[in-house]
């Protein structure tokens, strides 16, 4: 044991190297203040109105800007945990150094300055006597007991010390000097080379929603800023924290993955093939494109990214109007051929549900979300595989539906939120198979339009009061006509279902949403706990409506 480094950190004095990461966290939460005012004060605004080739130079100039500044928020932080993990085992190697001085000298023991324990009772016992020299030899364990403690405790904190160089030396200084070379995408891979290098493993979320909604309760504002920073896809993907957390977790994951794909090496991609890398960079592209366009929209209207995958078609979960504090929510599942590309639609169509909603909530917010969680089936004009005719796509995802139904009422805690899931075509069947499954939906109402069948014959096997299960039906939905009471249950519109059947006064299969329509209003009326006007449902082998 070298004698410097014993004496070192017998006086140490730490409190420069907490005051260090402490300034480093302090930097990367301004940075994460910065980034959100700029997206909300500076493009977001620009975008309503500025359009044309120089406004997309500009553009691409403004989110590098943003680009640069979240580099430097997840870098400090990652600076910050490092240089407060560091601190922490040397304190603790420190303490238990301590200890054992401590102790060793009040059993007798003599410490010199280089660390080394020795015995001044023993070496004062006469040599000749054998009782006195069954003393020393008896005194001669404990002190190799304490020898090993002191030299364990400089051994910890010379080991925490030089993890603490190497995390720290993973993080390029310059990285800011090559951004245009992926420099995002480089610093993801140095934040990661340095938490491993200090032994921090990902964050340990409970499964439960409500569990995990404790969790992040428990935890330190410093440690939620440290989390949501270090480990953005873990947290953004948590149901049951809160979505403002969760959406500004989930863009930055979408940004590291953006730049991981488009700019890391081949090692990182050696499991997924060129193609699949390429449609999964096309499906960010086309997610981000949506947020960036709704950047900066007012209050109530602001987007929430709560989950999103860029695998396959894409999936993505996005609120509008933040859930958790709604007195009212909608959640819309989208059916057959909702991707990627469709979410801007998806967006307008949770826009109206909203607006509609708003009318009848009496001044209360309302939030509505769109939640493509699963993988909607997939049809080419008159092709249909047995995605669409079977349960299968449906069963799978709607596991998902009531763990995120459960992550919405665990967000709210003690104030319970008035929640409404609508289903529309193929999206009614995985309301349906959430509702049918484990020990319900959790919503309090639950409305379908389109429907070609929930997976269940009769609304009284949706684990909830039929009185609150909604039929919307067009009289000439194609998709009513041509695939209920086969494959996917029984037609909800019609008896003996045992729903309730709301007006309808628009056609085909997508007008539902369509503006200053009876059927909009309903749906509206729905989200905000009021009855909608109703019409009688028809026996099946009776015309729906009689026009």
């Amino acid at each position: 044991m070298a004698g410097s480094d014993y004496a070192r950190l017998m006086k140490q004095d730490f409190n420069d190297l907490e005051s260090a990461a402490k300034a480093w966290t302090r930097v990367a939460e301004e940075m994460e203040g910065l980034a959100a005012r700029h997206r909300s004060q500076v493009t977001g605004p620009l975008r309503h109105s500025w359009k044309g080739d120089d406004a997309d130079g500009a553009f691409y100039y403004l989110e590098e800007v943003e680009s640069r500044l979240d580099v430097v928020r997840t870098e400090g932080m990652t600076i910050g945990r490092v240089l407060e993990t560091t601190r922490f085992w040397m304190q603790q190697a420190q303490t238990d150094l301590r200890n054992a001085v401590s102790r060793a000298e009040e059993n007798g023991y003599a410490v010199d300055e280089d660390g080394n324990v020795t015995d001044p009772q023993s070496a004062a016992l006469p040599h000749n006597d054998p009782d006195a020299q069954e003393l020393a030899r008896q005194r001669s364990g404990p002190r190799y007991e304490f020898q090993d403690r002191i030299d364990a405790a400089v051994h910890d904190a010379l080991k925490a010390s030089a993890d603490g160089v190497r995390a720290l030396s993973s993080l390029d200084a310059m990285i800011m000097d090559r951004f245009n070379d992926g420099a995002s995408a480089e610093s993801l891979h140095d934040v990661r080379d340095a938490m491993k290098a200090i032994g921090v493993q990902d964050p340990q979320i409970p499964d439960d929603p409500k569990a995990a909604a404790e969790w992040w309760k428990a935890l330190s504002p410093e440690e939620q800023d440290e989390y949501a920073t270090l480990y953005p896809a873990q947290i953004g993907g948590t149901d049951g924290l809160p979505s403002d957390v969760r959406d500004h977790a989930n863009r930055l994951a979408l940004e590291q993955e953006y730049n991981d794909l488009e700019f890391g090496g081949p090692e990182d991609f050696k499991d997924i093939s060129l193609d699949e890398r390429n449609k999964r960079l096309q499906n960010l592209h086309a997610l981000q494109d949506q947020l960036n366009q709704r950047d900066g929209a007012p209050k109530g209207k602001e987007l929430y990214l709560l989950n999103y995958k860029s695998a396959g078609d894409g999936q993505a979960v996005i609120a509008m109007g933040n859930p958790d504090t709604a007195a009212h929510t909608g959640v819309l599942v989208p059916g057959t051929n909702t991707t990627m590309d469709s979410v801007g639609g998806q967006l307008n169509r949770i826009g109206t549900l909203q607006n509609s909603a708003t009318k009848w909530s009496d001044g209360q917010p309302v939030s509505t979300v769109m939640w493509l969680g699963y993988d909607a089936p997939e049809a080419s004009g008159g092709d249909l595989n047995s995605s669409v005719t079977t349960k299968g796509r449906a069963e799978d995802g709607a596991p998902d539906l009531r763990h995120f139904i459960a992550g919405t009422r665990a967000a709210q805690g003690d104030r319970h939120g008035h929640i409404t899931v609508i289903g529309h075509s193929y999206g009614s069947t995985t309301v349906g198979a959430a509702a049918a499954g484990g020990d319900g939906l959790g919503a309090d109402d639950i409305a379908v339009v389109g429907s070609p069948g929930m997976t269940v014959d009769h609304a009284s096997d949706l684990h909830m009061d039929p009185s609150h299960v909604w039929v919307g039906a067009a009289p000439d939905d194609p998709i009513i006509d041509d695939f209920s009471d086969l494959s996917l249950g029984d037609n909800p519109a019609e008896e003996p279902f045992g729903g309730r059947n709301f007006d309808v006064d628009t056609h085909g299969h997508s007008g539902y949403w369509d503006q200053g329509s009876q059927s909009l209003d309903n749906q509206g009326r729905i989200i905000a706990g009021i009855p909608p006007t109703e019409v009688p449902k028809q026996d099946n082998d009776v015309p729906l409506l009689p026009w």
